[in-house]
């Protein structure tokens, strides 16, 4: 599959993925979650710390313990101007949704 390909099938799984969460379905929590590991560890996408940290701190607030403890230790890993665009982006999301 080319890149581009590949681009367009994640970002339309990520778009169900939110989708679904935002609906309030009963894993709403564990989706986003997992949805900030992927992008943690590039689990079918690059690597991206910011939108780790974004998904991680939503799944928390939505009620995941084990994304509130993720979340933790990546902030650990992050600098402050990566922290403050991730926390940006949560509110962004969470504002909208």
């Amino acid at each position: 599959m080319a890149n581009e390909d590949r681009d367009k099938t994640m970002a339309r799984f990520d778009m169900q993925i939110v989708s679904d969460a935002a609906m309030g379905g009963d894993n709403r929590a564990d989706a986003l979650c997992e949805m900030g590991l992927a992008y943690a560890t590039g689990r079918g996408r690059p690597v991206d710390l910011v939108a780790a940290h974004k998904w991680l701190n939503i799944a928390a607030i939505k009620g995941s313990d084990r994304a509130a403890g993720l979340r933790a230790d990546l902030a650990a890993t992050m600098s402050k101007t990566e922290l403050a665009a991730a926390l940006r982006a949560a509110r962004e999301w969470m504002t909208m949704h």
